[in-house]
């Protein structure tokens, strides 16, 4: 068991979180709207969150806004609090800064990240290079090092980032050994946070699925490998591998299920909701443009 905050404080919300975990979408809605129409989404949906919204893409929008709203309102802890808001100002500067639409920035009334040392020099760097890849990697970089120093003050969120940052580093890894300069685009966008030392990966980068799958067998990340690598090598495709990946990260948080006091439980349901909605745009987005149902399938976690 991992130790939790036992912040008491959180003992009302948290039996309204649990409520409120009864209503998540089951492996079974899932099914029916990945096999039905958009036009069934709205039937399927009824007896869910997302039924009172006769629009299906703007119910959406409601359900992000009103788990952002929720998970607000009673949070009262400031360093979970930033957990949230940093990656989101750090998106809002990323858009910024190439000049992209407004519609995708995220409401924040301030912005902490700008005033960091290491992001003005970046935001410098980008100035006279204008290099959007080397920007965004180290924009990532500076925010995963914060989120990192902050994640110690509780043993789960500790934990919990080591593994985000693992399952950060997997999914470049796998992306960068598709270039042809993949040793100098690991480097780069490598998150030095995590357990799994950069040499390992520079080691392993032109690595064959079958000796690729034995060098993880010394991780907890073995699966994630095996099964990921063997489906990029057969459809040449990256499905499985986010989708374990996303598994993984998820079931983690499953940990704060057992947790009666604390803010775990909070931060859990948030990530859970905004998982899932996620999930709910790739399936509708995915029915009106003729996605496969065999890719669709494969591309949603099943760990609710």
């Amino acid at each position: 068991m991992i130790k939790g905050t036992e912040d008491t404080r959180y003992a009302y919300v948290n039996g309204i979180v649990r409520a409120r975990e009864a209503r998540l979408l089951t492996k079974s809605h899932f099914d029916r709207l990945i096999a039905g129409t958009t036009e069934s989404f709205t039937t399927i949906l009824s007896d869910t969150a997302y039924g009172v919204h006769k629009d299906i893409p703007t119910g959406f929008e409601m359900e992000t806004l009103d788990i952002n709203s929720f998970f607000r309102r009673y949070c009262q802890t400031p360093e979970i609090q930033l957990f949230i808001d940093w990656p989101e100002q750090i998106h809002n500067l990323k858009v910024k800064l190439k000049e992209g639409s407004e519609d995708i920035l995220y409401a924040q009334s301030s912005s902490d990240v700008e005033t960091w040392p290491e992001v003005i020099d970046v935001v410098e760097q980008y100035a006279v290079e204008k290099d959007p890849f080397i920007l965004s990697s180290n924009l990532d970089k500076i925010l995963c090092k914060y989120l990192s120093e902050i994640s110690h003050f509780a043993p789960f969120f500790e934990k919990y980032y080591r593994l985000y940052f693992d399952l950060e580093n997997i999914r470049s890894f796998f992306r960068a050994r598709h270039f042809e300069n993949s040793r100098e685009i690991f480097i780069q966008v490598y998150i030095p946070y995590g357990s799994i030392d950069i040499r390992f990966f520079l080691d392993n980068l032109s690595s064959l699925h079958d000796t690729l799958a034995k060098s993880f067998f010394i991780t907890p990340y073995m699966k994630i490998v095996d099964k990921g690598s063997s489906y990029i090598d057969e459809y040449h495709s990256f499905l499985t591998l986010e989708r374990l990946i996303e598994e993984m990260r998820l079931e983690f948080l499953l940990f704060a299920r057992k947790m009666t006091f604390g803010i775990e439980p909070l931060f859990t349901y948030y990530h859970f909701r905004m998982s899932e909605i996620k999930k709910l745009r790739q399936v509708y987005w995915g029915k009106l443009n003729e996605v496969p149902i065999d890719e669709l399938k494969e591309s949603i976690p099943d760990v609710w």
